[in-house]
């Protein structure tokens, strides 16, 4: 009886390995992965797009292994894999604990730039006045006047002009709204603001010829 017992148990046991392998590759089975197959495996899951995944295992990478020699990688990927999936307010929160971290790294200018673009990711046609803008606008002119952030100082630059025409675009919108509904001071002003605070963006010439038709109204 006993034997038959046992005879029985191991089949059971057999049988339901076979039919559940997912038991075998738990968080438990995983805990003996070195850091270097752990952060292996967390970059093939950012590189098929796979971020919740890929920043799971950075995540235990960083918590279980905080001396791993490319530990500032790992805090900077899991702050790309919050951007790529669009996670902007996270991926703010994460790029600027790699800088503060990690404030000599090759790598700050880049995340400097990264914060801006999540803030530039967010801006909406008819929201212009709101502090992603202005937020974004900072950052780009902040990274573009940095002599040591290379070519992403370029890259802010441009990102930074970008910023100010839309503001530009929104301040002759205003302009024209203004003026269509007859109140010239607030068309004047708004018109005044391009060429006071936005010159040289290309609406210089619609500015003035705004406030040259509406002169002594």
């Amino acid at each position: 009886m006993r034997r038959k017992l046992s005879f029985f148990l191991v089949t059971f046991i057999a049988v339901l390995a076979a039919g559940c392998p997912s038991l075998w590759k738990t968080d438990l089975a995983d805990k003996d992965l070195g850091p270097d197959k752990l952060f292996q495996a967390a970059e093939e899951q950012f590189q098929k797009k796979q971020y919740s995944k890929a920043i799971d295992l950075y995540e235990r990478l960083k918590s279980g292994h905080p001396d791993f020699k490319k530990m500032p990688e790992v805090y900077a990927k899991i702050a790309d894999a919050y951007f790529d999936e669009k996670s902007y307010d996270k991926a703010i929160g994460r790029y600027q604990q790699f800088i503060d971290l990690y404030p000599g790294h090759k790598e700050i200018p880049r995340a400097k730039f990264k914060i801006a673009m999540c803030y530039f990711n967010q801006m909406k046609n008819m929201d212009l006045d709101s502090s992603v803008v202005q937020a974004a606008t900072a950052e780009f002119k902040a990274i573009s006047e940095n002599p040591n952030a290379g070519e992403w100082a370029k890259k802010a630059e441009e990102k930074y002009n970008e910023c100010r025409k839309k503001l530009a675009a929104k301040e002759m919108y205003k302009a024209q709204h203004y003026l269509n509904m007859s109140n010239y001071q607030a068309a004047r002003l708004a018109a005044k603001r391009v060429l006071d605070e936005y010159p040289k963006l290309g609406f210089d010439n619609d500015a003035s010829e705004l406030i040259k038709s509406i002169k002594g109204k």
